[in-house]
Protein backbone atom coordinates (compact mmCIF):
# COMPACT_ATOMS: atom_id res chain seq x y z
CA UNK A 1 0.00 0.00 0.00
CA UNK A 2 1.27 3.22 -1.09
CA UNK A 3 2.50 5.45 2.23
CA UNK A 4 0.44 8.42 2.44
CA UNK A 5 2.64 10.16 5.32
CA UNK A 6 3.04 14.05 4.66
CA UNK A 7 1.01 13.64 1.82
CA UNK A 8 -2.59 15.84 2.61
CA UNK A 9 -6.94 14.48 2.36
CA UNK A 10 -8.31 16.06 -0.48
CA UNK A 11 -10.98 16.89 1.21
CA UNK A 12 -10.25 19.14 4.21
CA UNK A 13 -6.63 19.33 3.90
CA UNK A 14 -4.85 18.47 6.33
CA UNK A 15 -1.59 16.01 6.25
CA UNK A 16 -2.01 12.21 6.88
CA UNK A 17 0.32 10.74 9.84
CA UNK A 18 0.73 7.30 11.08
CA UNK A 19 -2.53 6.46 11.96
CA UNK A 20 -4.61 8.03 9.67
CA UNK A 21 -7.47 5.86 8.59
CA UNK A 22 -7.03 6.80 4.48
CA UNK A 23 -9.58 6.34 2.05
CA UNK A 24 -8.82 5.94 -1.72
CA UNK A 25 -11.43 6.91 -4.51
CA UNK A 26 -11.12 4.02 -6.71
CA UNK A 27 -11.48 6.01 -9.45
CA UNK A 28 -9.05 8.70 -9.63
CA UNK A 29 -7.03 7.97 -6.48
CA UNK A 30 -7.52 11.12 -4.58
CA UNK A 31 -6.87 9.98 -0.45
CA UNK A 32 -9.64 11.11 1.89
CA UNK A 33 -9.37 10.95 5.42
CA UNK A 34 -12.40 8.52 6.30
CA UNK A 35 -14.63 10.16 8.38
CA UNK A 36 -14.24 13.11 5.86
CA UNK A 37 -15.42 10.64 2.69
CA UNK A 38 -18.23 9.64 5.22
CA UNK A 39 -19.40 13.45 5.16
CA UNK A 40 -19.94 13.96 1.90
CA UNK A 41 -20.62 10.11 0.80
CA UNK A 42 -18.05 10.39 -2.20
CA UNK A 43 -15.05 11.53 -3.62
CA UNK A 44 -14.45 15.06 -3.21
CA UNK A 45 -13.10 15.56 -6.72
CA UNK A 46 -15.98 13.38 -8.31
CA UNK A 47 -17.05 16.73 -10.33
CA UNK A 48 -13.71 16.12 -11.89
CA UNK A 49 -14.07 12.46 -12.65
CA UNK A 50 -16.26 13.33 -16.22
CA UNK A 51 -12.76 14.92 -17.06
CA UNK A 52 -10.55 12.00 -16.28
CA UNK A 53 -8.48 13.76 -13.74
CA UNK A 54 -6.08 11.63 -11.74
CA UNK A 55 -4.51 12.34 -8.65
CA UNK A 56 -0.91 13.11 -8.38
CA UNK A 57 1.38 13.27 -4.83
CA UNK A 58 2.45 16.34 -3.83
CA UNK A 59 5.64 17.49 -4.40
CA UNK A 60 8.19 18.33 -2.00
CA UNK A 61 10.97 20.88 -2.93
CA UNK A 62 14.67 20.76 -1.20
CA UNK A 63 16.64 23.17 -2.55
CA UNK A 64 16.14 23.21 -5.99
CA UNK A 65 15.37 19.18 -6.47
CA UNK A 66 11.87 17.86 -6.50
CA UNK A 67 11.41 14.88 -4.42
CA UNK A 68 7.78 12.70 -5.38
CA UNK A 69 6.61 11.64 -1.62
CA UNK A 70 5.74 8.37 -3.80
CA UNK A 71 9.39 7.08 -4.13
CA UNK A 72 9.80 8.91 -7.63
CA UNK A 73 13.28 10.26 -8.91
CA UNK A 74 14.12 13.50 -7.78
CA UNK A 75 14.32 16.33 -10.55
CA UNK A 76 15.46 20.02 -10.80
CA UNK A 77 13.13 22.50 -10.55
CA UNK A 78 14.01 26.18 -11.31
CA UNK A 79 11.22 27.28 -9.30
CA UNK A 80 12.16 25.83 -5.99
CA UNK A 81 14.52 27.65 -4.27
CA UNK A 82 11.57 29.95 -3.40
CA UNK A 83 10.03 26.99 -1.16
CA UNK A 84 11.16 24.99 1.46
CA UNK A 85 9.48 22.43 3.26
CA UNK A 86 7.97 23.36 7.06
CA UNK A 87 9.61 21.39 9.68
CA UNK A 88 6.56 20.71 11.44
CA UNK A 89 3.50 19.47 8.96
CA UNK A 90 5.77 18.64 6.32
CA UNK A 91 4.07 20.72 3.55
CA UNK A 92 4.99 23.41 1.43
CA UNK A 93 5.69 26.74 1.90
CA UNK A 94 7.15 29.99 0.83
CA UNK A 95 10.87 30.83 2.12
CA UNK A 96 9.75 34.55 1.80
CA UNK A 97 6.67 33.97 4.57
CA UNK A 98 7.50 33.85 8.15
CA UNK A 99 4.69 31.46 9.20
CA UNK A 100 3.51 28.27 7.29
CA UNK A 101 0.30 28.85 5.65
CA UNK A 102 -0.50 25.48 6.63
CA UNK A 103 0.24 24.86 10.33
CA UNK A 104 1.10 28.51 11.39
CA UNK A 105 4.65 27.07 12.26
CA UNK A 106 7.14 30.45 12.64
CA UNK A 107 9.95 29.84 10.84
CA UNK A 108 13.27 32.06 12.02
CA UNK A 109 15.25 34.32 9.46
CA UNK A 110 18.67 33.19 9.55
CA UNK A 111 20.51 37.01 10.27
CA UNK A 112 17.65 37.44 12.70
CA UNK A 113 18.69 36.03 16.06
CA UNK A 114 15.46 36.80 18.01
CA UNK A 115 13.55 34.76 15.38
CA UNK A 116 15.31 32.06 15.97
CA UNK A 117 15.06 31.94 19.55
CA UNK A 118 11.26 32.06 18.52
CA UNK A 119 11.36 29.42 16.12
CA UNK A 120 13.30 27.00 18.40
CA UNK A 121 11.30 27.33 21.40
CA UNK A 122 8.02 27.13 19.06
CA UNK A 123 5.00 28.63 20.70
CA UNK A 124 2.72 25.74 19.87
CA UNK A 125 4.79 23.18 21.41
CA UNK A 126 4.80 25.25 24.47
CA UNK A 127 1.21 26.42 24.62
CA UNK A 128 -0.08 23.29 22.56
CA UNK A 129 -3.98 23.01 21.67
CA UNK A 130 -6.09 20.74 19.07
CA UNK A 131 -6.53 22.90 16.26
CA UNK A 132 -9.87 21.29 15.04
CA UNK A 133 -11.59 21.47 18.38
CA UNK A 134 -14.38 23.76 18.53
CA UNK A 135 -15.15 26.90 20.32
CA UNK A 136 -18.88 27.75 19.98
CA UNK A 137 -19.42 25.76 16.66
CA UNK A 138 -16.17 27.46 15.34
CA UNK A 139 -12.35 25.78 14.94
CA UNK A 140 -9.81 26.67 17.20
CA UNK A 141 -7.69 26.74 14.79
CA UNK A 142 -10.33 29.61 12.83
CA UNK A 143 -9.85 31.57 16.43
CA UNK A 144 -6.64 31.33 16.96
CA UNK A 145 -5.84 33.14 13.07
CA UNK A 146 -8.60 35.84 14.04
CA UNK A 147 -7.26 36.30 17.49
CA UNK A 148 -3.55 37.21 15.84
CA UNK A 149 -0.40 37.58 17.90
CA UNK A 150 -2.43 37.58 21.39
CA UNK A 151 -3.95 33.81 20.77
CA UNK A 152 -1.63 32.59 23.81
CA UNK A 153 -3.84 34.21 26.35
CA UNK A 154 -7.08 34.22 24.71
CA UNK A 155 -7.28 30.58 23.13
CA UNK A 156 -6.91 28.59 26.40
CA UNK A 157 -8.98 30.25 27.92
CA UNK A 158 -11.61 30.12 25.01
CA UNK A 159 -11.54 26.12 25.07
CA UNK A 160 -11.54 26.44 28.91
CA UNK A 161 -14.75 28.33 29.04
CA UNK A 162 -15.78 26.45 26.30
CA UNK A 163 -15.58 23.02 27.83
CA UNK A 164 -16.59 23.88 31.34
CA UNK A 165 -19.74 26.51 29.40
CA UNK A 166 -18.04 28.58 32.10
CA UNK A 167 -19.05 32.41 31.75
CA UNK A 168 -16.30 33.82 34.11
CA UNK A 169 -12.75 33.98 33.04
CA UNK A 170 -10.42 37.11 34.48
CA UNK A 171 -9.62 39.39 32.35
CA UNK A 172 -6.73 42.10 33.81
CA UNK A 173 -6.50 44.68 31.15
CA UNK A 174 -10.42 44.59 30.47
CA UNK A 175 -10.94 45.51 34.18
CA UNK A 176 -8.34 48.56 34.60
CA UNK A 177 -8.40 50.39 31.42
CA UNK A 178 -12.37 51.13 31.16
CA UNK A 179 -13.79 49.57 27.88
CA UNK A 180 -10.64 50.64 25.82
CA UNK A 181 -9.48 47.20 25.79
CA UNK A 182 -12.80 46.38 24.36
CA UNK A 183 -12.46 49.09 21.49
CA UNK A 184 -8.96 47.69 20.93
CA UNK A 185 -10.57 44.31 20.20
CA UNK A 186 -13.35 46.02 18.06
CA UNK A 187 -16.11 45.83 20.45
CA UNK A 188 -16.94 48.77 20.21
CA UNK A 189 -20.27 48.81 21.70
CA UNK A 190 -19.63 47.35 24.72
CA UNK A 191 -16.14 49.72 24.80
CA UNK A 192 -18.22 53.22 24.13
CA UNK A 193 -20.46 52.83 26.69
CA UNK A 194 -18.50 51.67 29.20
CA UNK A 195 -15.84 54.83 28.56
CA UNK A 196 -19.11 57.10 28.60
CA UNK A 197 -19.91 55.76 32.01
CA UNK A 198 -16.58 56.87 33.09
CA UNK A 199 -16.60 60.02 31.40
CA UNK A 200 -20.21 61.00 32.79
CA UNK A 201 -18.83 59.53 36.29
CA UNK A 202 -15.84 61.81 36.22
CA UNK A 203 -17.63 65.20 35.02
CA UNK A 204 -20.02 64.69 37.65
CA UNK A 205 -17.42 64.38 39.90
CA UNK A 206 -16.00 67.66 38.73
CA UNK A 207 -19.37 69.46 38.63
CA UNK A 208 -20.03 68.36 42.53
CA UNK A 209 -16.55 69.38 43.77
CA UNK A 210 -17.08 72.72 41.85
CA UNK A 211 -20.80 73.68 43.94
CA UNK A 212 -20.01 71.44 47.03
CA UNK A 213 -19.19 74.32 49.11
CA UNK A 214 -22.45 76.14 48.17
CA UNK A 215 -24.52 73.38 49.18
CA UNK A 216 -26.00 72.20 52.67
CA UNK A 217 -27.91 70.00 54.26
CA UNK A 218 -30.52 67.56 52.04
CA UNK A 219 -28.80 69.05 48.68
CA UNK A 220 -25.12 68.17 50.05
CA UNK A 221 -26.77 64.71 51.35
CA UNK A 222 -27.89 64.20 48.11
CA UNK A 223 -25.18 65.31 45.86
CA UNK A 224 -22.63 62.83 47.77
CA UNK A 225 -25.09 59.94 47.46
CA UNK A 226 -24.95 60.87 43.35
CA UNK A 227 -21.45 61.13 43.49
CA UNK A 228 -20.79 57.57 45.52
CA UNK A 229 -23.37 56.08 43.38
CA UNK A 230 -20.82 57.10 40.23
CA UNK A 231 -18.14 55.97 41.97
CA UNK A 232 -19.64 52.78 42.83
CA UNK A 233 -21.36 52.17 39.49
CA UNK A 234 -17.43 52.52 37.71
CA UNK A 235 -16.34 49.91 40.08
CA UNK A 236 -18.71 47.72 39.21
CA UNK A 237 -18.44 48.21 35.86
CA UNK A 238 -14.38 47.31 36.27
CA UNK A 239 -15.35 44.05 37.83
CA UNK A 240 -17.97 42.83 35.46
CA UNK A 241 -15.86 44.17 32.20
CA UNK A 242 -13.05 41.84 34.32
CA UNK A 243 -15.00 38.83 34.97
CA UNK A 244 -17.04 38.64 31.63
CA UNK A 245 -14.19 40.42 29.33
CA UNK A 246 -12.86 37.12 27.95
CA UNK A 247 -16.69 35.56 27.58
CA UNK A 248 -17.73 38.73 24.95
CA UNK A 249 -14.50 38.67 22.95
CA UNK A 250 -15.05 34.94 22.78
CA UNK A 251 -18.77 35.55 21.54
CA UNK A 252 -17.41 38.29 19.36
CA UNK A 253 -14.78 36.21 17.34
CA UNK A 254 -16.60 33.35 17.07
CA UNK A 255 -19.81 34.96 16.06
CA UNK A 256 -17.57 37.26 13.57
CA UNK A 257 -15.99 34.34 12.09
CA UNK A 258 -19.40 32.53 11.57
CA UNK A 259 -19.97 35.50 9.60
CA UNK A 260 -17.05 35.66 7.46
CA UNK A 261 -17.40 32.35 6.78
CA UNK A 262 -21.21 32.60 5.40
CA UNK A 263 -19.78 35.84 3.38
CA UNK A 264 -17.14 34.01 1.70
CA UNK A 265 -18.78 31.17 0.89
CA UNK A 266 -21.77 33.09 -0.71
CA UNK A 267 -19.35 34.17 -2.87
CA UNK A 268 -17.52 30.75 -3.97
CA UNK A 269 -14.29 31.97 -2.06
CA UNK A 270 -11.12 29.95 -1.59
CA UNK A 271 -9.87 28.81 1.60
CA UNK A 272 -7.52 31.88 1.06
CA UNK A 273 -9.97 34.22 0.96
CA UNK A 274 -11.59 32.85 4.04
CA UNK A 275 -7.90 33.38 5.93
CA UNK A 276 -7.44 36.79 4.34
CA UNK A 277 -10.79 37.57 5.87
CA UNK A 278 -9.98 36.62 9.12
CA UNK A 279 -6.94 38.17 9.68
CA UNK A 280 -8.31 41.84 8.12
CA UNK A 281 -11.02 41.88 10.40
CA UNK A 282 -9.29 40.53 13.23
CA UNK A 283 -6.50 41.25 15.66
CA UNK A 284 -5.81 44.85 17.41
CA UNK A 285 -7.04 47.86 15.99
CA UNK A 286 -5.53 50.76 17.86
CA UNK A 287 -6.18 54.06 16.08
CA UNK A 288 -10.01 53.96 17.66
CA UNK A 289 -8.51 52.81 21.07
CA UNK A 290 -5.99 55.76 20.76
CA UNK A 291 -8.05 58.50 19.92
CA UNK A 292 -10.88 57.45 22.14
CA UNK A 293 -8.19 57.52 24.88
CA UNK A 294 -6.96 60.96 23.61
CA UNK A 295 -10.63 61.93 23.94
CA UNK A 296 -11.20 60.40 27.37
CA UNK A 297 -8.00 62.60 29.00
CA UNK A 298 -8.95 65.85 27.22
CA UNK A 299 -11.65 65.73 29.41
CA UNK A 300 -10.60 64.77 32.43
CA UNK A 301 -8.04 67.27 31.90
CA UNK A 302 -10.98 69.98 31.19
CA UNK A 303 -12.87 68.75 33.94
CA UNK A 304 -10.11 68.73 36.12
CA UNK A 305 -9.38 72.37 35.80
CA UNK A 306 -12.50 73.45 36.10
CA UNK A 307 -13.17 75.09 32.61
CA UNK A 308 -16.50 73.73 32.04
CA UNK A 309 -17.65 74.08 35.53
Amino acid sequence: MKDYKKMSCVKCGEPFDAQSDVVVCPECGAPHHRECWKETGHCACEDKHSEGYEWQPERMYIGDITIHPDGGEGEFHSGAAETEVCPKCGRITKKSEKYCEYCGYYKYVEDDPFSKAAAESNLEELFPFDPAETIHGVPAGDVKRFVGNMWIYYIPRFIRMSRSKSPVSFNFTAFFTHGFWFVSRRMYLPGIAMILSVICSSLYQAYFASIMNGLSGNRLAIGSMISLLFSGLELIIMIISGLFGNRLYMNYCTKKIKSINARVSAKNGTADDFNRELEENGGLTMLPAFSMVLCYLAILYISEKGILF
